[in-house]
Order: C-alpha cells, then structure tokens, then sequence
C-alpha cells in the first residue's frame, strides 16, 4: 500500500503533483527542511534528522501496509521538485473504514501559496473515491493557523481538543482533533445511523461534496 497513485493538479502556470519519490529523493525533505525548527515545530519534534534517519524512514514506509504516502511535487518549465509530502496512516478497514492524514511542506519559500489546500483535496478524493474510506482523522497543534484553515477547507471539523498536548515556542500548546466525513449517502447514512447529524456536520459535508466535485472535475489520474 506504501505509496499513493499519481494525481496532477493544474495551478496557473506550474502543476501540482502528488507522486511517489525515490530513496535518494526523500532527502530533499531534511536538507534543509526537517533540520529547521521553522519547519518542525508544529510536528511535535524536537530532533533534527539525518540522512540515515531519513533512509530507515523511507524504508519502513516502502514496506507498509497501513498508510499511502505522496511527494509533493512542483512541477514549471521543464524542472520538478519535491517540497514536501502528505499521507494517510493507520488505514484501517473494519465495521468503518478509518485513516489518519497528514501532511509537509519543507520549503518555507512555498508556504501560504494554496499548495496544502489542493493536496488536501486530492487526498480526500483518493480517499473516499478510490479507497473506500468513511473518515479521515487530523490533528492540528493550536497556534497553527493556515494548517487548521487548509483542513477546514475540505471539511475538517473539530472533534475534542487535548490540552496541553505539546511544548511549542515556549508555551504548552492544545491539539485540535478533527474529522472529515465520507459526503456520499451510505457513507453518510451509516456514519450517523439513528443519530442526527450535528449543524458543523451538514456544513462540513457540503464543503467536503465541493472538493470532490473540483477533484473530479481537475485531476489528472
């Protein structure tokens, strides 16, 4: 299951690009990257890793049966580059099909260009149109505002916060957990059963019914 199908997304004059990345490749994720607190401090990480970290990395997620990991790619004029990646962890399929995602952009120089909120949406579509998924879970550190927006974007809504959670910029910060919702009827119907769904749900549920509806309409499969 290790890495995720390619998805291209047009964006004015460059294309978005979530496709698997070579050994050598995830390199690019730590120099400089990963090895900068700008970077990591909202990942709950406090280490700074290195080659052979990056490679023992690369290695369990090659082998595993439980997540779909994507480079994120920018692809302009002929060059490509990968500047960070998206997952879903934990995949699960039982009485509800559950995943966890997540998601990096390395580069501070591509923050605050969209480029979260149109992997957000192709990994939904993936999720829930080729895996089948009910719900897809998050988690976003409090302080942490564009990540928290981009999610709600898609469809996030918040489910509890746990207090206190990390050590961020010298303060404890809360975590935000969210869920995103399967929008189709029987996804719908069995997530909710009996029960009636809450106003952010119905909210939610349209936002997320949009971004698949752009992702059919956009990606390049």
């Amino acid at each position: 299951m290790a890495f995720g199908a390619i998805m291209s997304i047009p964006d004015g004059e460059r294309t978005i690009s979530l496709a698997p990345f070579t050994r050598e490749e995830s390199l690019e994720f730590i120099s400089p990257g990963m090895q900068q607190l700008k970077v990591t401090k909202y990942l709950s990480r406090h280490t700074a890793p290195v080659q052979d970290d990056e490679y023992e990395w690369y290695d369990k997620v090659r082998k595993a049966s439980d997540q779909i990991v994507w480079g994120i790619w920018i692809e302009k004029d002929g060059t490509r580059e990968l500047i960070g990646n998206t997952t879903l962890l934990g995949v699960t399929y039982s009485h509800t099909n559950q995943a966890t995602s997540g998601i990096q952009i390395n580069k501070p120089e591509y923050w605050g260009q969209g480029i979260a909120s149109l992997a957000h949406k192709a990994r939904t579509w993936y999720a829930f149109e080729v895996m089948g998924l009910h719900r897809i879970k998050s988690a976003v550190i409090q302080g942490n505002i564009a990540s928290l927006k981009a999610l709600e974007k898609v469809g996030y809504t918040h489910v509890y916060t746990e207090r206190n959670d990390v050590f961020v910029d010298g303060v404890l910060r809360h975590t935000d957990k969210l869920e995103l919702l399967n929008p189709s009827e029987l996804s719908w119907q069995l997530w909710w059963g009996d029960e009636t769904p809450t106003e952010a749900a119905v909210s939610a549920r349209v936002r997320t019914q949009e971004a698949l509806k752009w992702a059919r309409n956009t990606l390049d499969v």
